[in-house]
């Protein structure tokens, strides 16, 4: 399938969601968005997809404002019915578009093999026997043919325990900054915002960033590196029972800055956690926060520090330095 039909399945998926959810369905409606679903295995698969999002959260938590989404919600209980479902499917349109509070999916993380939810942590076991633990907000791409077996990380943060295997398939993680082989190994591989940091637990990882003429680094247990912009920067050490706490469920900082860790716990928490770093700074932080718990996280840090919590909604928190 070609990628620039991804932006238009995912739209018609939407109008149907929108059409089957409208009082005034019909059974031919239900009928036509069957033929539709059954018509490609991309259809099916994008429709349950959108089906699993919408069922996650409230209609009128997924827009920039509540103010916008109790527009958009009264306008539609004015309309006609053809109008009731052109808003319907704009509302979820701009759910997948990213306009959501919440941190919404683009199409390409809808269409990924494995994927986690905010605050989610799963593990899949490959047919290699080699396993990944996907933190939360985390999609991967998995293809195993004869020559290797590669894992595409399109966003999110994996652990990865590679199985040995009699044939010698080179295990490979690749993201748009570059590749991390496995030389027999325990690694966690991770996408920032235009870079991708590589922290190995256990032997050895290459990494190689993504360029025309090979830029690599062989990293030992320990040791983390950070690639992007065609290049691998210097090679660090790392406590890998630090850096990796997330796959236990907790997040250990050592006298790090208040906004870093708050970056930290919003890929953990449904919603948008807000505040301006620049007013926070001279703040650190220290300690074991629970993953799970985010907001238990934040009653922690405002108990500790001139900071002030106010939650406005469920999905809207705004931390302030006192």
């Amino acid at each position: 399938m070609k990628t620039g039909a991804v932006p238009a399945i995912v739209e018609h998926a939407a109008q149907w969601m929108a059409t089957l959810r409208d009082e005034g369905a019909s059974d031919a409606d239900r009928e036509a968005c069957r033929r539709w679903r059954a018509a490609d295995p991309q259809h099916e698969k994008v429709y349950r997809r959108l089906e699993d999002l919408w069922g996650s959260f409230d209609q009128a938590a997924a827009f920039d404002s509540p103010a916008v989404a109790r527009r958009i919600l009264e306008q539609s209980s004015r309309k006609p019915r053809t109008g009731r479902r052109a808003l319907g499917a704009a509302a979820l349109a701009l759910l997948i578009c990213g306009a959501a509070l919440w941190r919404m999916a683009p199409p390409a993380w809808l269409l990924a093999d494995h994927r986690s939810g905010v605050g989610e942590w799963r593990v899949i076991e490959l047919d290699d026997h080699s396993r990944i633990t996907l933190n939360s907000d985390s999609a991967i791409d998995v293809r195993f043919d004869a020559r290797e077996r590669l894992i595409t990380l399109r966003q999110g943060e994996i652990l990865v325990d590679v199985a040995h295997e009699a044939a010698g398939r080179p295990f490979v993680v690749r993201t748009p900054d570059g590749t991390a082989q496995a030389l027999g190994t325990r690694y966690a591989v991770r996408r920032g915002e235009g870079h991708t940091d590589v922290i190995v637990q256990q032997s050895r990882v290459r990494a190689c960033a993504q360029t025309s003429a090979p830029v690599c680094a062989d990293l030992a247990a320990g040791q983390r590196v950070r690639m992007g912009g065609g290049q691998v920067g210097e090679v660090e050490s790392v406590d890998p029972e630090q850096a990796l706490a997330w796959t236990r469920r907790s997040l250990v900082v050592d006298n790090q800055p208040l906004a870093d860790v708050l970056a930290e716990l919003g890929r953990y928490r449904k919603g948008r956690l807000q505040y301006d770093a620049g007013a926070l700074d001279g703040l650190r932080v220290s300690g074991v926060f629970p993953l799970e718990a985010p907001d238990q996280a934040l009653a922690s840090l405002a108990a500790s520090l001139p900071i002030t919590v106010s939650r406005y909604t469920s999905w809207l928190v705004l931390v302030q330095r006192r």
